[in-house]
């Protein structure tokens, strides 16, 4: 019986370490060199890479392409001892990019360590985006090209003038919020100036006449960031223009409640008003949308980390 165990144990043996001498490299023939292992860099993206080829946009920051090996020739060094440790000190600096998907939590490569994607609702983000995308497409795209035609592009700018003027409440009350105090006077210079030497905010005084720039806007959602608040995650409303977080969207509401033209302004003129300045921006900004939905594969995608991407960068300012 013990010599059965011994010779069961063998076999087994046996058995587990053939497919590692069918994995392993085949062994030299005595007399005959043995060839140097060759060096490949595998993508971190192997399907996508298929899909668009070599048109597919690369960036420094975060892909990092393998170094050519020339050691040096004058060098006493033996050359396949220094590729060697060429190529361990280069495979530690190179960095892999992997998207996971882990229980409803998607993992962006490209987002920024202060704004990670948090992506858990995506079935109902992605349908609610081509939904709005569709609205965009076939409503308010033609109509804002119709817009477009019929308003003169110098027209165009005093409205969006006057509107960036009637957000001032909201930018003011957040930056002062945030402890960024000489922002608010810029702020508050700008609407006074705009205001009265600039017929209500139709003319950019401020900038043309004093030198006085525009300062980067701040919402609410900039300023619960500003305190801890966390972003929450990912959100694509029906009928909204942008997308935003769960945090952005309690600054969207906030915002609402802080502009004084929303207590003074009945609310048919006010959506009036509102749907002007909709149409006013789309209309403005029709040759970069188109630009972007020409030239992106994954549209969803590429506006999600966009978004998150500049979010984070308005945080940090």
């Amino acid at each position: 019986m013990t010599a059965w165990k011994h010779l069961s144990l063998t076999v087994l043996l046996c058995l587990l370490g053939l497919p590692s001498a069918l994995l392993a490299e085949p062994a030299s023939l005595p007399g005959v060199p043995a060839s140097p292992p060759a060096v490949s860099a595998q993508s971190a993206y192997p399907i996508r890479e298929a899909a668009l080829g070599p048109a597919m946009p690369r960036s420094p920051g975060h892909l990092s392409a393998l170094p050519f090996f020339r050691p040096d020739p004058d060098s006493g060094l033996d050359r396949s001892k220094e590729d060697s440790r060429e190529l361990d000190k280069d495979d530690e600096e190179i960095t892999v990019m992997e998207e996971t998907v882990v229980e409803g939590m998607f993992e962006d490569p490209f987002a920024t360590e202060s704004e990670p994607v948090r992506d858990p609702w995506e079935p109902f983000n992605s349908r609610t985006f081509a939904l709005n995308y569709n609205l965009d497409r076939y409503m308010l795209k033609p109509a804002a090209r119709v817009y477009s035609g019929l308003v003169p592009s110098d027209v165009q700018n005093s409205l969006g003038n006057a509107f960036d003027n009637l957000g001032f409440a909201s930018r003011f009350l957040n930056s002062v919020f945030q402890g960024k105090f000489g922002r608010a006077g810029i702020e508050m210079q700008r609407f006074l100036l705009n205001s009265t030497l600039g017929v209500g905010g139709l003319f950019d005084v401020a900038t043309h006449m004093f030198g006085i720039e525009v300062p980067p806007a701040e919402d609410t959602g900039q300023t619960l960031a500003s305190y801890g608040i966390d972003s929450g995650p990912y959100l694509v409303l029906p009928f909204f223009y942008q997308p935003m977080t769960v945090r952005d969207a309690v600054g969207y509401a906030g915002d609402i409640f802080m502009n004084p033209v929303n207590y003074f302004i009945p609310f048919i003129p006010n959506l009036g008003l509102n749907a002007t300045d909709l149409f006013n921006n789309r209309a403005s900004n029709l040759e970069t949308f188109q630009g972007l939905e020409e030239s992106t594969i994954d549209l969803y995608g590429a506006v999600r980390s966009g978004y998150m991407d500049r979010r984070a960068q308005e945080i940090q300012e």
